[in-house]
């Protein structure tokens, strides 16, 4: 087990390089500016020793005495908040500090110390930052997230989280002390050190406000397209350990020897798909059985909505599920959560909501279809055949060709070449917002007024990557509404596809102009009628252009009835 010890640090000093860091680092480096030499000290081992107890202990408490993950959260990120809010209020850091050196009984004398050392209000605001924070699961972790949820703890699983925790926090405690440092040892920052410490206060506040609104999940989401995927768990000594503290299924070996084979251009027949299990709240669908599902091509994505490697692989699901769900494919996301409070079926709406997820998702709090697949594994795709054969398996990221290509195979389509993969080295229009709380891709002098009918006509013409609008919109934080039967929707992008997220009470037909005229019929997408216009009913992410790999760069109007909404729009640049 050594090994494993060994990886799990390594993995938990690599985890500061992950997107996953991003919500810790402003407490991280207020810590470093704060009063009291000791209190860097303090926030880190709260920090280690909270998560460490919470990822062994939070579903014992959950389960047995009652306690609401929820609520202990937000208990936690209300205690985030109230630290920023001192330090940018300074005259309460008196009455502050001493309350928090009170929790727990700690005496007089800490009471005393406190102001010097500032050791307890750390430890205090690391305990906050430890419940709160979800790392990115790589092999090691996973393993041991599953085994706490499915009460398996031994001695091996403790040491293991308390390894991965100690690993976290050197990297991180050295950052604190380096921010210190560098505001001590540099006269022109030593000068502003409450200017500063107000801005990290700030920073807290606002961490505090996107932690309650789950908007680290988006911000990590943005960050992955910048910051690579570091995982240097992926060892054969690593799987070898990690197979003896977790039992491998029959299924799971019979994966593993399949998966060894040859596989050319024939897949294997892996074996027959285990029944769904356990699964609750079906999302996006009715509950689906795998019996039923025979005469469809099923991939089985199993995710969880705050891991990171997850969410790389959702635009390669999406994407699927867009282009082959008529010709057969069925995707179904079985969510099994990493942490307490994704058990949550509001929070794992939102996300199906957020990442745009418009096939069946449903909940596998009880991890009974994970146990039933042998899996380990998040994100784990498992393909299965129309007979109910398990044909292919994949774990992590990657391999989206070879997935595609097994999907055509099953569908009876002919391979994509690798000349004939999308060209990512062309650029595409990013995505468009068109709410008012992220829409920044608007022409130039057009604002958006919130929450009141307003009348829009930009100035033309239309700029690269940029939205006009025209005629009556309302606009909120989300969405854009049309107030007209006239009301226009104009993009000018770069792509060969365009999709956008769209809703209506009741069905509406938007028509669709390609550079101001009639859209050519060969352009027509599944979502429109014979006369190309678009038929929205209900909010979903609609295929708005599809100019069959024909990359280049074009303004796309819509003419939008009264009573449509409009979210957001994204961008392919594959045939």
């Amino acid at each position: 087990m050594t090994i494993l010890y060994f990886f799990s640090f390594l993995a938990g000093i690599v985890t500061v390089l992950s997107p996953c860091v991003l919500p810790l680092l402003p407490a991280i480096l207020s810590a470093g500016i704060g009063k009291g030499r000791y209190r860097p000290l303090g926030v880190i081992i709260g920090l280690v020793l909270s998560f460490a107890f919470f990822t062994l202990a939070l579903t014992f408490f959950v389960r047995v005495l009652g306690l609401s993950a929820t609520l202990l959260r937000y208990i936690a990120i209300l205690t985030i908040g109230l630290f920023g809010i001192v330090m940018l209020f300074p005259y309460l850091s008196n009455h502050f500090a001493f309350s928090t050196s009170s929790i727990g009984h700690l005496g007089s004398q800490l009471q005393r110390r406190e102001k010097s050392s500032g050791f307890a209000g750390g430890l205090l605001l690391g305990s906050a930052l430890g419940l709160v924070w979800t790392p990115c699961a790589g092999p090691i972790l996973a393993a041991v997230t599953t085994l706490v949820a499915t009460q398996q703890v031994t001695a091996e699983v403790v040491l293991l989280t308390l390894t991965y925790s100690l690993g976290t926090g050197i990297p991180l405690f050295l950052i604190a002390y380096g921010g210190r440092r560098t505001l001590t040892k540099i006269p022109s920052l030593s000068r502003h050190t409450e200017k500063i410490k107000k801005c990290f206060g700030a920073l807290m506040v606002l961490t505090a406000v996107g932690l309650f609104f789950n908007f680290e999940v988006m911000l990590q989401q943005f960050a992955i397209q910048y910051i690579p995927s570091f995982q240097i768990e992926n060892h054969a000594s690593v799987e070898k350990e990690l197979n003896k503290l977790r039992p491998i299924s029959p299924f799971l070996e019979s994966n593993v020897a399949a998966l060894k084979k040859e596989q050319g251009m024939e897949l294997p027949n892996i074996t027959p798909a285990p029944k769904f299990a356990g699964l609750t709240n079906w999302i996006n669908s009715t509950p689906l059985t795998i019996g039923e599902l025979k005469g469809k091509v099923v991939l089985i994505d199993f995710w969880t909505y705050s891991c990171i490697n997850c969410i790389r692989t959702l635009p390669y699901l999406t994407n699927w599920h867009d282009k082959y769900k008529d010709k057969g494919l069925i995707i179904i996301g079985i969510h099994t959560p990493e942490f307490e409070f994704e058990k949550e079926v509001d929070h794992v709406k939102k996300a199906t909501e957020r990442f745009h997820l418009l096939y069946p998702v449903a909940l596998d709090n009880g991890y009974k279809t994970w146990q039933a697949f042998g899996n380990h594994y998040w994100p784990a795709h498992y393909l299965i055949d129309q007979k109910g054969i398990v044909r292919q398996v994949h774990f992590g990221e990657g391999g989206y060709m070879e997935t595609e290509n097994a999907i055509r195979n099953l569908l009876g389509m002919l391979p994509i070449a690798a000349k004939d993969k999308p060209n990512r080295s062309r650029t595409t229009t990013p995505e468009t917002y068109l709410g008012n709380f992220r829409g920044e891709h608007y022409q130039p002098g057009l604002s958006l007024v919130t929450q009141k009918t307003t009348s829009y006509a930009y100035q033309p013409p239309l700029k690269e990557n940029r939205v006009g609008l025209k005629g009556n919109w309302l606009a909120d934080q989300e969405k854009i509404t049309s107030k007209s039967n006239t009301s226009a929707l104009e993009l000018n992008f770069i792509a060969s596809r365009v999709y956008l997220v769209m809703d209506s009470s009741t069905p509406q037909a938007v028509k669709v102009l390609l550079d101001d005229l009639p859209l050519p019929q060969k352009y027509y997408t599944a979502d429109m009628n014979a006369q190309g216009s678009l038929i929205v009913h209900g909010p979903r992410k609609y295929d708005i252009l599809n100019l069959k790999g024909e990359y280049g760069r074009h303004k796309v109007s819509l003419i939008t009835p009264d009573g449509v909404s409009a979210y957001a729009f994204t961008f392919g640049d594959e045939p």
